[in-house]
């Protein structure tokens, strides 16, 4: 499987390369702004996403609106909580941080099955 990553905070998207790398997956990015998430989500080939909501002060909701229309899985990575969201995403698929790398996995897997 290979998961785009969009997430400012440098340390956790290392984190997040090596866990899902440790689980068999391959990456795209990390991304650290809405605009390069954005430009890469178009051209590269990927399975899922992995979104932080908020990169460096834009909402990632308009790629994940994006993702929605092209039929793209994706997972908030977040510390806000569901209510938090607009009302669209609030059944989004979710990982608060700081994340389990376990329960990370658990959550692919449960998204990727959905989606096949």
């Amino acid at each position: 499987m290979r998961v785009l990553i969009a997430e400012d905070e440098f340390l956790v998207g290392i984190q997040l390369e090596e866990d899902l790398r440790s689980a068999g997956c391959s990456t795209v990015g990390p991304f650290s702004t809405l605009e390069t998430a954005t430009r890469a989500s178009r051209f590269e080939r990927f399975d899922l996403a992995i979104l932080d909501i908020n990169l460096n002060g834009d909402r990632v909701y308009p790629l994940a609106d994006e993702l929605s229309e092209r039929g793209v899985p994706f997972i908030f990575l977040t510390g806000y909580i569901a209510a938090d969201l607009p009302e669209r995403f609030r059944r989004s698929p979710q990982i608060t941080k700081p994340h389990d790398p376990a329960a990370l996995i658990r959550e692919i897997q449960t998204v990727a099955q959905r989606a096949d």
